[in-house]
């Protein structure tokens, strides 16, 4: 089917969404999510709704009321919902402030949770070990008018008042699961329902494949004996850096050198079986919180400092340690350290990629399921997104199926399309600004702006 869309949406982005959807046998399913409105005999279907927000955010609506007449009346999102014009973004706003509960279980567990299972069962997931990441973002919110909101630590320094992002992902790429909270929510206590979550899905075999890696707000005596409930390993950053200069201390083994180009050269020692102690709290029945000292046995500490010969007098060197099940004689204190250091992804973190090319820092209501409903639907497009990218790189297509056609809508609307054997598709404005990269690097660059494809 040939589209007549307006240059503005002329992307790809709602297509491979729908295409995905559509082979994925997920349509269905997501007429299945429950809101809590009256349905009328001319209304929407809750597929509707949810394809008209994957749309609105795949054409780069920032927010509802940037859902125009021409995103509404694009030929191909017409022709999924069954050649009628898209909802209103009065219709939008009013199905995520209908949201509760039970759209988000519905989302997670019909809709996320399938896709995800997909990736763990995938190519992704079949090396020996499976690098599983747990991080939290700050997300800002304009004052109390938005439900749900607290005062908390953002990513750019200093409090505000908003929301905090907990984040379930593999490798870094893959969102797996998440919890939406106040900003003031301490990342531990998400980050074990997260876990006991992801679990829960996993066979026994897969579980002793997966490597929780996580930053020093993780690094914890409670989350490490959290962690050894399941037969799954760990990479975790030492929760404060006294512990670190302690070991240090007591331990004067053979020192190997990290060399960072760039950067102070690292020392660092083996302290093997280690014995750490922490604090634990747990909430009482009347609201009190009970505190007490714990412990617990990890079975390796590498221990990190930096070179005093290569700093100024008055500074001293900092210290860190890494906590994990990973063998030494797989992993040495450098490869360690390197193994720790990828999970900020291949190219940048996974939340400056939802960020840029998702754009999540832009709230689209004022309800907080609302929120937390369009973040689910941003994982379900990040996911699908990547699924895209990865089999085309894999499977080297220089077009994917539905590509060829929007790009020649788009040339009608005054895009211009070119073909080559070397480039697979050219796309230009004039004769001295012409796109003559290959479809993969394309399409690697199109992740961060939604696959749009405009002049």
């Amino acid at each position: 089917m040939t589209s007549s869309q307006p240059i503005e949406s002329a992307n790809v982005m709602s297509e491979l969404y729908f295409q995905s959807l559509r082979g994925l046998d997920l349509i269905k399913v997501l007429n299945e999510v429950p809101f809590n409105l009256q349905h009328r005999a001319s209304g929407f279907n809750p597929a509707a709704r949810c394809l008209s927000l994957l749309a609105s955010q795949a054409q780069r609506c920032l927010r509802l009321t940037d859902w125009s007449f021409s995103h509404r009346h694009d030929s191909r999102l017409c022709h999924w919902l069954g050649d009628r014009p898209a909802p209103h973004p009065s219709t939008l706003s009013r199905s995520l402030a209908a949201t509760d509960y039970r759209t988000v279980q519905a989302l997670r567990n019909k809709v996320l949770s399938p896709l995800t299972d997909q990736i763990l069962l995938g190519t992704e997931a079949t090396g020996r070990h499976v690098f599983v990441d747990i991080d939290n973002k700050g997300i800002p919110a304009e004052g109390k008018q938005y439900e749900g909101t607290s005062y908390g630590r953002m990513n750019g320094g200093g409090k505000r008042r908003g929301y905090r992002l907990h984040l379930l992902s593999l490798e870094n790429r893959w969102p797996l699961e998440m919890e939406f909270t106040g900003a003031n929510e301490h990342a531990v206590p998400r980050a074990k329902v997260m876990l006991k979550r992801f679990m829960h899905r996993l066979s026994g075999h897969n579980r002793r494949r997966i490597v929780i890696r996580a930053d020093s707000s993780h690094g914890c005596v409670s989350f490490i004996r959290f962690l050894q409930r399941y037969p799954c390993g760990y990479l975790l950053k030492s929760y404060n850096s006294s512990t670190a200069r302690k070991l240090w201390r007591q331990n004067s083994g053979k020192r190997w050198r990290v060399v960072r180009p760039g950067k102070v050269d690292l020392l660092a020692v083996e302290c093997g079986r280690t014995t750490l102690t922490g604090m634990r709290r747990k909430k009482c029945k009347d609201g009190r919180e009970r505190r007490g000292a714990c412990s617990v046995e990890v079975p390796r500490v590498v221990v990190y400092r930096e070179d005093p010969r290569q700093l100024p007098a008055d500074q001293k060197p900092k210290c860190f340690c890494l906590i994990t099940t990973l063998d030494k004689s797989q992993y040495s204190p450098p490869e360690l350290l390197e193994a720790y250091h990828q999970r900020a992804g291949d190219v940048e973190n996974i939340f400056c990629q939802l960020d840029q090319a998702f754009e999540i820092t832009h709230l689209r209501s004022r309800k907080f399921f609302g929120n937390y409903t369009f973040l689910l639907l941003v994982m379900v497009s990040a996911v699908l997104a990547q699924m895209v990218r990865e089999e085309a790189i894999r499977l080297e297509m220089r077009i994917p199926p539905g590509l060829k056609e929007v790009l020649v809508s788009a040339q009608q609307s005054g895009l211009r399309v070119k073909q080559d054997e070397l480039a697979g598709c050219v796309l230009s404005k004039s004769i001295t600004n012409e796109y003559t990269v290959t479809f993969e690097k394309a399409l690697r660059c199109s992740y961060q702006h939604r696959f749009r494809y405009a002049a």
